[in-house]
């Protein structure tokens, strides 16, 4: 077994979110790999020591078990076949869930707005950090989201060549992987037609990755404008969003950094964020 088979599919629990496990359950079990649950606790300052003789930090603790315990319980009954790991860390979770995400194949989460405004003031904005930072695609499920058809589309949108060769990878894999048909969405900055330089230097970057995955059907859409509406169009009736995230422009270079934020917050099929650095 190679070094990214052994890698597991990573998921941040935080709490119920079945749709979360739902989502990491089918990669996993696409992938042939572990499934991975990770839930990070911390103990505030106010609440540390024993409290009318009660340990607050091993309650805290004890806690985080609990809902580690949950997160298997519901995987074992949606009767997954992939083996299932539970790891608990006492840390603040975007720093965790960050360094989980060197070791993982896809860190799955849900979004932050689904968090109680407690959970946001301990925890802080996971999605949002881990979107910018993690080392792996990081998938980020809505609250809404249902497995549905088959063969709904993958929807990849990139813009320049770094970004572009991490998430097409991603996206051609997944599309192969699921046997579904691929869309482009190319986001160009100025464009007079398809002869142009930039859309031709893409076409060449497309039509590598076709070579390597042949069976994958693909179309390509270009867009000059209204990038974040054509965005959000695209990811209507899609199985899945891929952006690509540059190292040094956050989620996003033409594409803006917001607009995987932006999609993240809209869209309802789950989101892929993939950094530059997952080119294989």
């Amino acid at each position: 077994m190679s070094v990214e088979e052994s890698r597991p599919v990573v998921v941040g629990v935080a709490g119920r979110h079945t749709p979360v496990l739902r989502y990491a359950r089918r990669e996993a079990e696409r992938a042939g790999c572990a499934i991975e649950l990770v839930h990070a606790y911390t103990v505030p300052p106010s609440a540390m020591g024993n409290l009318y003789g009660l340990d607050v930090p091993a309650a805290y603790e004890a806690g985080g078990h609990e809902v580690l315990n949950e997160a298997h319980l519901e995987l074992t009954a949606m009767g997954t076949t992939s083996p299932v790991h539970s790891v608990l860390v006492r840390g603040f979770a975007p720093a965790v869930l960050e360094e989980e995400s060197c070791r993982a194949r896809l860190l799955v989460i849900g979004p932050d707005e689904s968090k109680p405004w407690f959970a946001r003031i301990l925890e802080g904005r996971v999605a949002r950090h881990l979107v910018d930072h993690a080392k792996c695609p990081v998938a980020v499920v809505p609250d809404t989201w249902e497995p549905s058809r088959d063969d709904e589309p993958v929807v990849v949108i990139v813009d320049d060549e770094p970004l572009a060769q991490g998430a097409l990878a991603f996206a051609f894999e997944t599309a192969e992987r699921r046997h579904v048909e691929l869309r482009i969405l190319h986001v160009a900055a100025k464009m007079q037609d398809e002869t142009d330089a930039e859309w031709s230097s893409m076409k060449w970057i497309v039509d590598t990755w076709q070579q390597r995955f042949p069976d994958v059907r693909e179309s390509s859409h270009i867009v000059t404008r209204d990038v974040h509406a054509e965005a959000v169009s695209a990811g209507s009736g899609a199985g899945l969003l891929v952006v690509g995230r540059s190292r040094s422009h956050g989620a996003g270079n033409l594409l803006g950094a917001s607009l995987a934020r932006d999609i993240i917050s809209v869209s309802d099929c789950p989101v892929v964020v993939v950094p530059t650095a997952s080119v294989r």
